[in-house]
Order: structure tokens, then sequence, then C-alpha cells
């Protein structure tokens, strides 16, 4: 279903056009005069523009230049007199795709009109690959299969079915990108597009703007009229990344636009209506940034209608293996390189360290063992020094830690061990370790010495 926008100076040709428009399905809207026609697209989003080149109180031609100032994706077939041939390479050459003579069969130009939307949803298609294509990403995948990664997975599920705003909170490099992504396609939106915004990125003066687009002349370096996130992601998903970091002052308007699904562009007269679903993410104690006054508690409670919160790394580590094979797999891919996988003592390492930056650290520590490795499997010596560490971050002097560390981890250990029998797959499940981590540190640590009940599995 398209949004068709009809202007012509005779009434019957509008209702015929509008009628057998409407009939396929399309919702279409008529203008009689160049000053009408742009009252509506000040107002809202249309897909198609059809127009007579010859109205009362300008040129179509007009019409269509300020049309595309103000809607730059929007398709156009002009009409025109029989044999004025100028008006129409006039036209073509401003950005209509197609004309029409007069007198024309109403069959022709329906047939026009499917074509001019159908060339349009290819080009936003294909610029929507690109995208994805430049963004190096494959389709959304939740790796993991642990409880905590099957909650996310469920909660994501139940988010893309209904419409609602989606907060996502968790330390930064948790993956709330990718949960978003997956919320987004998960909801039938993935041919439509997913616009992400990086708040922190965008200079305070220039935040309104660049969420709600501006007029030409609106400000100093304004040269032409521009959309704004919003109008960019109209029919498909607004990721705004570190909510908390909008400024206090643009908070009331947002609060505005989410409830009602209409704003106004920097220097504009005229409200412009959109339908998207909106994502925001952050990782700061939000509410700690409403009991400070620096973020709208009201705001707050808009955004946060479908929480998810994604624990850290060090929280589900029995995913690490899974996350292991599905990042090699993927940084192999990027770099055309052979992948030999990795050995089991460095996915115990890797198990063992406290991963400050989550899974965005973890890529990165496998992209740089693959590319030392060679085309060989990532060993222990191809880690980081500070993954071989196998410590907590430090709090005081490091000199007697990393043995503290050690002996709590031993007796950790031992004592799950205890409480299970010896029976191995049972206490790696209650430690939140891989049975394979575990075997590692029975063996570093020979605590098979200790076990009185030899033969348990």
């Amino acid at each position: 279903m398209a949004r068709i926008l009809v202007v012509d100076d005779e009434k019957k040709i509008r209702r015929q056009i509008a009628t057998l428009l409407g009939e396929g399905g399309h919702v279409v809207e008529q203008a009689e005069s160049v000053e009408g026609a742009l009252s509506l697209l000040r107002r809202g989003l249309y897909h198609l523009l059809i127009t007579d080149v010859r109205l009362p109180d300008r040129s179509g031609i007009e019409l269509l230049k300020e049309a595309r100032a103000l809607q730059p994706s929007i398709a156009a077939v002009v009409i025109t007199a029989y044999g004025s041939v100028e008006d129409a390479v006039e036209a073509m050459r401003i950005g209509a795709l197609d004309y029409l003579q007069k007198p024309f069969k109403l069959e022709a130009l329906a047939l026009l009109a499917e074509n001019a939307l159908a060339l349009t949803t290819l080009r936003a298609e294909h610029q929507y690959l690109l995208d994805e294509a430049r963004s190096e990403r494959g389709g959304p995948e939740l790796v993991g299969g642990s409880t905590v990664m099957a909650s996310i997975r469920e909660l994501a599920a139940v988010a893309a079915t209904q419409p609602s705003t989606v907060l996502l909170t968790g330390e930064s490099g948790t993956g709330k990108e990718l949960v978003a992504e997956a919320v987004h396609h998960g909801s039938g939106k993935g041919s439509r597009p997913l616009v992400r915004v990086n708040c922190p990125a965008i200079p305070a003066e220039l935040f309104e703007s660049e969420l709600f687009g501006h007029m030409k002349g609106s400000f100093t370096g304004a040269l032409d009229s521009r959309r704004g996130k919003f109008e960019l992601a109209d029919g498909g998903t607004l990721f705004l990344d570190e909510i908390s970091e909008i400024p206090l002052a643009l908070q009331s308007k947002l609060l505005r636009v989410l409830e009602e699904r209409r704003f106004t562009r920097v220097g504009g007269e005229h409200e412009i209506g959109v339908d998207l679903r909106v994502i925001a993410a952050t990782n700061r104690d939000i509410e700690a940034a409403v009991a400070q006054g620096r973020f709208r508690a009201d705001l707050y409670y808009r955004l946060n209608i479908f929480p998810i919160h994604i624990p850290p790394l060090r929280e589900h580590r029995e995913d690490i293996p899974a996350l292991c094979r599905h990042l090699l797999g993927r940084v192999a891919t990027r770099y055309h390189m052979d992948c030999a996988g990795i050995t089991e003592e460095a996915v115990a390492q890797l198990e063992s360290y406290h991963w400050p930056g989550n899974v965005r650290e973890l890529r990165n520590v496998l992209e740089r063992g693959l590319l030392l490795a060679r085309g060989g499997p990532v060993g222990l010596e191809h880690l980081p020094a500070e993954v071989g560490q196998e410590q907590e971050p430090a709090a005081a002097d490091g000199a007697g830690l990393n043995n503290l560390v050690e002996d709590y981890r031993q007796r950790l250990i031992v004592e799950a061990l205890e409480r299970c029998g010896w029976r191995k797959k049972d206490a790696a499940r209650e430690l939140r370790l891989s049975p394979r981590a575990l075997s590692h540190y029975i063996s570093k640590y020979d605590l098979d010495r200790l076990n009185t009940r030899k033969g348990s599995p």
C-alpha cells in the first residue's frame, strides 16, 4: 500500500484517478492547485505524486521541484497537454519518472503509477542492502544456549509482535544493537529501513535538525531542505543508541513525537506524520539520571514500555564457546581467511576472563587471535596478556590479588563439586561454566586428588 497525491484542477479527472488507484489498495489524496498540494506535502509523507503540468495558480513543474525539496524520495508522474514535449522533458530532468499525454486512458496511468512505485521500492531496497553490507553484518543472530540468551530471544520475539517502544539496557558491548536488529527483523519490517542514531556523536546544537530535519535557510549552513532520521525511518524502525545523551532541552519535543508520531522540521510551519517503531538503548543508569534531573521522568516512562536488559558477558560465560565459533566464522569470512577454530585451552582461558568490554571485547580478541594464528587454530599463545592473567579487575595493590582470586576460585569449584557429588556436568552448570572450562580448572588445580568418589561422571 502506497500513499499517492493526485493534483489536477479538473475534479472529474482527479476523482477517476483516485478511484482507480484506490481500488488497487493505495491511499489516495487529492488537490486542485500547487498550494493545496504543498500544504498536504508539508503535513504527511507520500510515495507518489501525480500532477498535471497546467494548474490554476502555478505550474506543475514548480510543484515537482518543491515537492522533491520537501520529500526527496517521492516518485512523480506528470500529465502534459498533447504535443507539449518541452514540459515532459523538463519534468524528467528534475526527477519525474515518467509522463503521460492528454487525452489518456486511465489504465495507462495506473500502469505508469505501479511501475513508478515498483521502481522506488527497488531503489529503497537496494539502498537498504547497501547499508546492511556497509555495516558488515549478516542477519541478526542472538548466539548462545544459556538461560540468559534464551530469555533475551524470547523477549525480543514478543517485542517484535507489537508496536510499543522498546528500551534496551546493559553495559557497553553487550549487544544491544544486535537485539534491536532482531526486534526489527522479527516484526516483519526487515525490508523497511532500520535507521540508527548514535546520540553521543551528534553535537547538541544539531540534534533537533538531525532527528527532525530542517528547511532551507532555517539556520546558517542550511543550504537545502533536509529530511531527519524520523522521516528516513518512516515505515520501519528508528534505533536511538545511548538515548540518555539527548540534550535535556530536546527531550520534551522527543516525548511529543513519540506520543503523537508527528513533528515539525526546524524552520518549518507544518507538521509531518510518520509511522514507525522506536527502539532506544542506554548503558547508563537511566533511573539515576531521572532522579538527578538529567533525564525527564515522563520520557523515561514513555520509552520503558517494553524493557529488555542485556546482562554482561561475565554473567553468562557458558555462552563463550558458541560465541567463539560464531565470531571466528564471521571474522574469517570478513578477511577471506581459513579458520581452523580455537583450542580447548584457549576457550577455557576465555571463559575465566572477566570481560569488561563484553562481547565486543571478545570479538576483538578473537579477531586478533585469528590474524596471529595464520590459518591455524587460535591458541593460548595468540591471546593478549590481559586475558591470560585470569583475574578479576584490580581493586587494590595487585601483588597478592591474583593469588587471592586463584584461591577463591579453587575453593568455589571444590565446594560445587562436593555439593554435586563430583558430578562434573552438574557442578559446571551450577558454576555457570562449560564442562570444558571446569575440566581445565580441575586439571590446573589438581583437584582430582580430592575426589573420594572415583568413577563419578
